[in-house]
This record gives structure tokens, sequence and C-alpha cells, in this order.
């Protein structure tokens, strides 16, 4: 059995549905399993069901209000009112994840997430942080309804902070990345059978790759450099987990790296989600050959 690994990544997601595109369709790897985290959650269902091209029209054309309801910052990176607002009087986020539910259910609508269950699909593997007691949730969505899958991807793309936890049921949820970038050790230590692996990574491959000439000139330029520390710990991290099982395990490894494109982690600028597109694309092609 093959798994497809997809790497957080915020308004990165482009370059990640890029390579997945590439590998899928150009190279026809057939994933009996696709995990996800954050971003790469966000993909895992559509991928399964090959619903590329409502993936590539939205990747290359969506803006902040498919994920936010209240955005938290605007489109020169600053905090909104709103934001300013709730920090002022000590609301648990700067803004509110409410719309990215309503944009992925306008690609898998209720019908489409039956057909799903019922079809001869990859399993959808998801991943969160409960943020109560820091332990991992992973949601297996051939076992899930519809609504919680939709809830299950908005926890795993919601950036503490930035966005409020996802109840569901008792545990209040955030983003997966707050301790797996990937997850595909999760899933390579959890699912047996698993003869090869391929990992869509957001980051470049060598992670002291972060930007150069930092400056803290505002407290979301700040927040936004942690992020990109933390995960790209955090990511490396899971790289090498993931090494280890597949030395242990004699499973087949490949592993794609994305070059640096988006300036931050809620980049929306039109040219740049193209050039990200093609990047995964490339890069892709590069390292699967052809």
């Amino acid at each position: 059995m093959k798994h497809l690994g997809i790497s957080g990544g915020g308004t990165k997601i482009g370059g990640l549905f890029g390579m997945a595109e590439v590998l899928m369709l150009e190279k026809g790897y057939r994933p009996g399993i696709i995990s996800g985290i954050s971003a790469g959650a966000i993909l895992t269902v559509p991928l399964a069901m090959g619903k590329y091209d409502e993936i590539r029209d939205w990747v290359l054309r969506f803006t902040m209000d498919d994920f936010f309801s209240q955005r938290p910052v605007n489109g020169n990176g600053r905090l909104t009112l709103r934001a300013y607002w709730n920090f002022i009087t000590g609301k648990p986020s700067l803004g509110k994840q409410e719309n990215l539910p309503k944009t992925l259910a306008s690609v898998i609508g209720r019908s489409d997430y039956e057909e799903y269950l019922a079809g001869d699909y990859p399993v959808c593997v998801v991943g969160t942080v409960d943020f109560v007691t820091g332990g991992r949730k992973y949601f297996n969505l051939k076992e899930t309804d519809y609504d919680t899958f939709l809830k299950a991807v908005n926890a795993s793309a919601s950036i503490p902070i930035y966005t409020e936890a996802v109840r569901i049921g008792d545990r209040y949820l955030y983003d997966g990345g707050v301790r797996d970038h990937i997850g595909t050790a999760r899933i390579l230590e959890n699912y047996s059978g698993i003869t090869e692996s391929v990992s869509l990574y957001s980051r470049p491959g060598d992670y002291r790759l972060l930007p150069q000439g930092f400056a803290g000139s505002n407290i979301i330029r700040v927040l936004a450099r942690y992020v990109d520390i933390s995960n790209t710990e955090v990511s490396k991290n899971d790289e090498w987990q993931e090494d280890r099982l597949c030395r242990e395990l004699n499973i087949k490894q490949t592993k794609i790296f994305l070059p640096r494109v988006m300036e931050s982690v809620y980049d929306v600028n039109p040219e740049r989600l193209k050039r990200v597109y093609e990047a995964g694309r490339e890069e892709a092609r590069r390292v699967l050959g052809g």
C-alpha cells in the first residue's frame, strides 16, 4: 500500500497541490492513504476523489475571505481594527476562521462525502492538537461524519492566536502543526502494510533557509517569524522520524520540498499564488523525473 503525506503551509497550499497534481496525474501514483496537516488536511479528500480542476481553480484565486469571517490581518500584514479590539478586550484570538468550512463544502458537498465514505477511495487522515491536553488527535475521515469532517479540517488549519479553537465533542482543537508539520511518521507507525511513502513539504529542504533580513517592525511580523521558526523545527523533527521509520520498516521513500515563494503564512498575492503553484509542479517533476 502507498501513502501520500502533505504538510501544512498556509497559503502555500497551491504549491503543495501542484506537487500532488504532478505526482498523481502525471506520474500515476495511487495512494491507499492520504494524510495531511493544516493546508495538507484541506487537500486530502478533494485529492482522494480526483477533484483536480476544482482545487486548481481555488488555489489560484482564493482570498482571505475564503478562510476568515473576521480577518486577523489585512493585505499589508498588519492587524485589522477588529483584531486590535479582540486583543484589547481579551478575546481568545485575533480573528475567526469560520469561512473555511464553507469554502471546503463548495468543493466537497454532503453528497460528495457520502460517495467518498461508500466508495473505493483512499483513507484520508488529518491531524489536530488538543489545546487543553497538548495531545495529538488524528481523524480517520473514512470513519467520520460530514459535519465532523468539516470541523476537523478547519481545526487542523486554525493557527493559535490568529484564530479560535474548534470544538469537537469535549475537545478544543487547533492546528496540527503545533506538534506535527506533516505527520507522516504517525501514519507509518500506526498503519501496517505501507510499502511506499511520498511526503510533500511546504518548506525548502534545508531547514536553515528561513527569510533573511528580518525586522520586528510590528507584532504580526514577530508572530509570523515565531510561527516560521517553530514550524521549521517541528517539520525537521518530523522528517527525521520519517527517515528513521522508512529505514526500519523498509519503506520506499520520496520527499519533495517546495522552494520559498510566499512572503507570509497568509500571503494571498495573486501573482505569488500562481508562482507557488508552478514552483510546486516544477519541483515535483525535477524530483520524480520528466
